[in-house]
């Protein structure tokens, strides 16, 4: 009768499988032979199932084997194995010292890698089992060629680990438990083929039976938390192994609910009752049960359309300040808005607060609406009138704003004096500017001394190039600032000073001209530019002194030494200059702060506009921040001048070493390589790592920092046997 793979056993008649024929009842992978022969060398596995309500067994007739010589062969299992399963099976070696190798892989094996669980006669004459990486035993176990051992195999697909038994006589003998399956590959979730390969030598195996028992369930994905809205269902699924048939049953606080026994689970419309419930699943086969995670089940009330509960309010202010509109709403979250300006969306106004840009009289008028939105509607609110009042000028005073406009001082000024003035700012973010020059000024480069109300909403002055604030001052609209300059036109340098409330604030000394202006010799207009919102200039009063001025000032205020290593330096160093009009002279210079040190200036006296260096060292002892502060006193009337100091400590990190080695691709029959290191030339040498390499490279990161090593290496082969060492390498380690 005909037999088909993996299915009926004949016993009587010859066997056809990719044209291959037998003979007596026997099987032949390339050549007849005959019932009395050495097994076939056909790899053939034919499983006779015998139902069971739990497991089941497959026996290979015994008449049926298949050989291995010199390459590989694979027979599907009759199904994929995803769990527990024993198989076991009889080899005989054609030899005392055969390198045959017998397992199971997840596809058809065509190298060792392929091998999650395997059982060996190796070339020492002793049987082991590869443990992951390795093939170990339990005890020594020897094998005598010509005679046939039965091996057992308790597998677990899940958990990637196996035991290995074989009989020796009438004694089952453990070659390994909890046997890691090989490592090389990755982790597989299944098995389906039985694989052989023997070189040297020659195997057959015969007799392989499998036998299956019934996986408890487990849970491979949670239920997971749901939200919906209140009259919506809610949906919960849950994904599981393990042998069927499989019986579900969920629940709702625990409690089982009727009807609910499939992996999915619906639920009736929801009521706002309903938040807070916890839903799990119990699933259950004959081998146990499983019970999974909760998963919360919360309800949201319905969208409500929102509705204004508060208008926005016409607004009336001054040409060049900015007005605000509001709107107060209820209604679910989340909520959008789109302001309008007579009925037209105002780009990027979308909050319930929209501040509009700094006014002109030609806003007077306006129409602002807003729309307010969610999924369940809009509403659009009532138009707010802005109210745009034209700006006033006092009687002597100066109006900035969009044209420059200049008044003549008292006279014309060529050495030291002090001017003060007031100004008014309109709006609270602007772009004014004020200051003094030898004519009335058309542009800014006209400017030799000048301070500015800003666009980050601080005040701040010129120093040569640029704007420089010794802190930030910060002003508000519609405040008068009261504004003193002391400047000498001789050294084309000034001090500038503000009146915050009650205190006089420095915006800054010692500042130089604008660049522009730095061979100036005479200042005798007060100007004034905004460009952005407006500005009230009043007050101006010049007055001249011949009286001694005793001014020392520093270059900055401020040092920042950055990250220094512990146990290095970085040095900083500061100008201080007599910005006065009589000597200054520097009576004592204090630095206080773990780390930092200071030299030069001490007891140093200046005549007007000279300098003297201070040098600052920062050199930490820890890693961290440190702050510390350098103090310089003196006979000026703006003594003491500090210079606040900070810096961050931090370990030096050390670079690893590595070297790396490589060499020509080995001859035909070399299975790998072996390193070896010595401190000395010549030897004696180490191996380094414990498995060859199996290709031609190795790295080696146990190196240390000024070393030299020396390697050699060598190549082995199948059966384990090594070559001569290979010529001296030597790595200089930097």
């Amino acid at each position: 009768m005909p037999v088909l793979k993996n299915n009926l056993v004949t016993k009587k008649i010859s066997v056809a499988e990719n044209n291959l024929a037998t003979q007596n009842n026997c099987l032949t992978k390339k050549n007849l032979v005959t019932k009395k022969s050495r097994i076939a060398a056909l790899f053939t596995l034919f499983l006779l199932s015998i139902a069971a309500p739990a497991s089941f067994s497959s026996t290979v007739n015994s008449q049926v084997c298949f050989s291995s010589r010199g390459t590989w062969a694979n027979s599907a299992l009759p199904q994929a194995q995803f769990g527990s399963f024993r198989v076991t099976f009889d080899v005989t070696g054609s030899d005392a010292n055969v390198d045959a190798v017998h397992g199971l892989s997840a596809g058809p094996a065509s190298g060792y890698p392929n091998m999650y669980v395997a059982v060996r006669l190796n070339t020492s004459g002793h049987i082991d089992a590869r443990n992951g990486s390795s093939y170990v035993a339990a005890s020594v176990i020897p094998y005598a060629a010509r005679t046939t051992y039965h091996f057992i195999l308790d597998v677990n697909v899940a958990t990637h680990t196996y035991n290995a038994y074989v009989m020796i006589g009438s004694v089952q003998t453990i070659i390994g438990t909890n046997l890691a399956f090989r490592n090389e590959l990755a982790p597989t979730s299944s098995l389906s083929y039985v694989a052989a390969m023997t070189y040297p030598g020659s195997s057959t195996m015969c007799n392989i039976t499998l036998s299956i028992s019934s996986t408890a369930p487990s849970i491979i994905t949670q239920p997971v938390s749901q939200s919906v809205t209140a009259g919506q269902m809610a949906n919960f699924s849950v994904a599981t192994n393990g042998s069927a048939p499989l019986t579900y049953q969920w629940m709702k606080n625990g409690v089982a609910i009727s009807g609910a026994n499939s992996s999915n689970y619906s639920t009736p419309v929801t009521t706002i009752t309903d938040n807070g419930a916890q839903f799990s699943v119990s699933v259950s086969n004959s081998s146990g049960t499983a019970t999974s995670n909760s998963a919360l089940l919360t309800i949201t009330a319905p969208v409500t359309a929102p509705a204004i509960t508060l208008q926005p309010l016409a607004q009336s202010v001054t040409a060049g300040q900015a007005a605000t509109f509001s709107v107060a709403t209820t209604g679910t979250a989340p909520m959008t808005y789109q302001w309008s300006r007579n009925g037209s969306p105002i780009i990027g106004a979308t909050s319930s607060l929209y501040t509009t840009a700094l006014t002109a009289a030609s806003d007077n008028g306006s129409q602002f609406t807003v729309l307010v939105s969610n999924s369940a509607g809009n509403v659009v609110s009532i138009p707010a009138t802005l109210n745009v009042k034209p700006v006033t000028t006092p009687p002597g005073c100066l109006l900035s704003a969009g044209t420059w406009v200049s008044t003549p001082l008292t006279q014309v000024q060529t050495s030291s004096f002090r001017i003060q003035f007031d100004i008014t700012p309109v709006a609270a973010i602007e772009d004014g500017v004020t200051g003094l020059s030898a004519a009335p000024a058309a542009v800014y480069n006209d400017l030799a001394a000048a301070v500015r109300f800003n666009l980050t909403g601080n005040i701040d002055a010129r120093n040569g190039g640029s704007f420089v604030a010794a802190t930030a001052i910060p002003y508000t609209a519609g405040t008068a600032y009261h504004f003193i300059l002391d400047v000498n036109v001789g050294t084309h340098t000034y001090n500038a000073y503000v009146m915050v409330g009650s205190s006089q604030v420095t915006i800054g000394t010692n500042l130089a001209f604008r660049t522009q202006q730095a061979t100036v010799s005479s200042l005798g207009y007060l100007n004034g530019l905004t460009v952005t919102g407006s500005d009230t200039i009043c007050n101006a009063v010049t007055t001249t002194s011949s009286a001694a001025t005793l001014l020392l000032n520093s270059s900055v205020s401020s040092l920042n030494f950055g990250s220094v290593n512990v146990g290095a330096n970085s040095t900083q160093n500061v100008t201080m200059t007599n910005a006065g009009n009589s000597s200054v002279t520097i009576a004592q210079v204090i630095v206080a702060g773990a780390g930092f040190n200071t030299t030069g200036a001490n007891g140093i006296t200046l005549a007007p506009g000279q300098t003297t260096a201070l040098t600052s060292t920062f050199a930490p002892f820890a890693s961290g921040a440190a702050t510390g502060k350098i103090t310089v006193s003196s006979n000026a009337t703006n003594s003491p001048a500090n210079i606040s100091l900070s810096g961050m400590g931090v370990t030096a990190t050390v670079t690893p070493h590595t070297v790396a080695l490589s060499w020509a691709p080995a001859a035909t029959g070399v299975t790998g390589f072996k390193t070896y290191v010595s401190m000395v030339s010549g030897g004696p040498y180490v191996q380094v790592g414990s498995v060859p390499s199996t290709t031609p490279a190795y790295t080696d990161s146990s190196v240390v920092s000024g070393q030299t090593y020396y390697y050699v290496v060598t190549a082995v082969n199948p059966a384990n046997q090594e070559s001569l060492y290979s010529s001296e390498v030597a790595a200089i380690v930097p």
